[in-house]
């Protein structure tokens, strides 16, 4: 049994040095060329309609009244390099915070973003979010309002999972990709919310990690722990071999 764990755990390490072989100069190394993004899904709403406007991947919805459609625009970014479990911008998320229509707003929508990378087996990689929309009743006090308010009232984006992992494959090891927070500042520290107000268009910057997966247990009729244990079994059944010629030679 012991033998057979020493093995399990040499195959790990073997995989592992194998799949980060594939990241470039650092060992942890990253270089993304791009990122995009697709909207989908909307889960309420009316007069749904889809755009793009220069770069930005935009839905719209509501019944306008004057001022517009409310919605949702996506930007992404271009070139930088980052490492495994550092946060990184992975584009520009706005807010389109239009008065409309009561009953027309849409209160969840997914987004699929595309990372493109250079120097991986994988060059591009979709990943899917489901952002929730509180869009709030425009009546009352600024003081009556549910999140903090200039005028009659903020709207508030948040994700619809409290995790926001997609998990990956590269050379046989998983990573997860995690939507950290937002952030109106470039240095500011993301937060699990975007507080958009009233009658504007307000932008936040969307931020990301990547992180290692724990390694998953190699079951024993895998073909990779096969080759591996064999070379391991030689090489114990060689150093066991050493072992009692030395002993019988004390003899």
């Amino acid at each position: 049994m012991a033998t057979l764990n020493l093995l399990i755990k040499f195959s790990i390490a073997i995989t592992a040095t194998t799949a980060l072989g594939f990241f470039a100069s650092s060992a942890n190394a990253l270089s993304l060329t791009s990122s995009s993004a697709n909207w989908s899904n909307p889960v309420g709403g009316t007069n749904i309609k889809y755009q793009t406007v220069y770069t930005e991947k935009q839905i719209r919805w509501g019944q306008d009244v004057g001022n517009g459609q409310s919605g949702l625009g996506f930007k992404g970014v271009g070139s930088l390099n980052f490492n495994i479990d550092q946060v990184f911008k992975v584009g520009t998320l706005t807010h389109y915070n239009k008065a409309i229509a009561s009953g027309t707003a849409a209160s969840k929508v997914d987004l699929g973003i595309n990372l493109n990378f250079s120097g991986l087996p994988i060059t591009s990689q979709t990943f899917n979010f489901s952002f929730n929309i509180d869009e709030t009743p425009n009546v009352g006090r600024v003081s009556d309002c549910p999140y903090y308010s200039v005028t009659v009232c903020s709207d508030k984006i948040t994700f619809s999972t409290p995790k926001n992992v997609n998990t990956f494959s590269l050379a046989g090891l998983d990573y997860t990709l995690q939507l950290v927070g937002f952030s109106q500042s470039a240095t500011g520290t993301p937060v699990n919310n975007f507080i958009s107000q009233e009658g504007g268009s307000n932008s936040a910057y969307l931020y990301a990690k990547i992180t290692a997966a724990p390694p998953k247990r190699v079951p024993e009729s895998s073909s990779a722990l096969g080759v591996v244990a064999f070379a391991a079994l030689a090489a114990v059944s060689r150093l066991n071999q050493k072992q009692r010629l030395k002993s019988l030679a004390k003899v």
